[in-house]
């Protein structure tokens, strides 16, 4: 069973109810844990809707937060051992999620603790949960698995140093672990793509591909059809074929988030270097391209029925066309624009979003209305 997890966002059917044109401002609220300095922060948990509230992480806390939709307000939090720097899995009642302090937590949403493990290295992203395992990956190039149901250790593997690497210094991140057909896929700071069995860890195969000075993949790799796509920070982007290995395609533009596939076969990549590009995966040929005018990574790109959010780290927030790369807005808001490192959350008619700067932001998007006879149409609905 194939399941799909946060920041790959692969095959997803549009958010409904957004419409395309320029959001209206609604709140900003502090993230609660602290101030941050946007300049040597970032803010990269997406926020996660549940029921009528959002699960946000924060880089100056030491918990999951729940706070309302409706005003940004603490409803309760779900304490951990450092900042949660990555957003939050829900299966049914249960919130899975890891800290930089190195622990895994389960939490029922109610707030009692189900479960946790120390990995003893910080955890960066979100963990992927299967039927049976809770599978985390740390900045200590680890793969860790544990049982779902009581949180024991099921296995470990370690990534051994490449001899290659050791005058150089790898990025503080690493990616989520992604289920596949025959096991568990995992980028690591070699620049290697790695495929386990999840139930014992056994190394099935491997594959170098990130390359430069910055080999190390970081955003996770994406699944469609029988192809798998993966990113180094720098370069390339790769497609690859699960059976033989065989890389089918190249583009030289890396990744610090997950691509975007659609269910058509166009793969959204959102650049490093800026830009965010349509590739069409069958051949690689890229279909558009469209540059952020920010050399800031960018998001994952979210698809709604109005476009394609996407953030960049040293920018705004964006809705692009997914047909022609056109971009329809960009938000402004000079005194908060501190960059924008996570994907943003769609409910309904309203997007929410963090900053690098510690803010989380709630905007509503105008809805058209037919004309009602007598010459007024459009409005802005709160």
């Amino acid at each position: 069973m194939l399941t799909r997890t946060l920041l790959l966002l692969a095959t997803l059917a549009p958010a409904p109810a957004l419409a395309g044109g320029m959001p209206v401002f609604l709140w900003a609220r502090q993230l609660p844990g602290g101030q941050v300095n946007a300049a040597s922060h970032a803010e990269t948990a997406a926020p996660i809707p549940l029921d009528r509230d959002l699960l946000v992480g924060s880089a100056a806390g030491a918990a999951l937060y729940r706070v309302s939709q409706a005003g940004g307000d603490l409803v309760s939090s779900y304490p951990a051992s450092g900042a949660v720097s990555a957003a939050p899995v829900v299966r049914g009642s249960l919130i899975y999620f890891g800290d930089a302090g190195g622990a895994v937590w389960c939490y029922e949403e109610g707030g009692a603790l189900q479960w946790s493990y120390q990995t003893e290295a910080g955890i960066l992203a979100p963990p992927l949960v299967t039927a049976d395992h809770v599978v985390v990956t740390n900045v200590a190039d680890e793969v860790i698995t544990l049982n779902r149901a009581d949180g024991s250790l099921s296995w470990r593997y370690q990534r051994k140093t490449e001899l290659g690497r050791t005058a150089e210094l790898a990025l503080f991140a690493a990616p989520p672990a992604v289920e596949s057909p025959e096991g568990v896929v995992v980028g690591f700071s070699d620049g290697s793509m790695v495929s386990l069995d999840e139930d014992t860890g056994e190394r099935q195969w491997e594959l170098l591909v990130g390359e430069g000075r910055y080999p190390d993949l970081v955003a996770p790799v994406s699944l469609f059809g029988s192809d798998v796509y993966a990113s180094g920070y720098l370069e390339p982007l790769i497609a690859v074929d699960r059976a033989t290995r065989a890389q089918r395609w190249r583009i030289d533009a890396g990744a610090a988030n997950g691509a975007l596939v659609s269910e058509d076969g166009v793969l959204y990549h959102p650049g490093t270097d800026g830009e965010l590009r349509a590739v069409i995966t069958l051949t690689g040929a890229i279909q558009w391209a469209w540059d952020s005018q920010t050399r800031g990574a960018l998001t994952t790109p979210v698809l709604t029925e109005a476009g394609l959010l996407v953030g960049s780290s040293e920018g705004s927030l964006y809705l692009i066309d997914p047909a022609t790369g056109e971009e329809r807005w960009r938000f402004h808001e000079p005194m908060l624009l501190d960059g924008v490192s996570a994907a943003p959350a769609v409910v309904g008619d309203k997007i929410f979003f963090v900053t690098d700067g510690g803010s989380l932001i709630a905007m509503v998007t105008p809805q058209d209305r037919p004309d009602d006879g007598r010459g007024r149409g459009a409005s802005h609905r709160r």
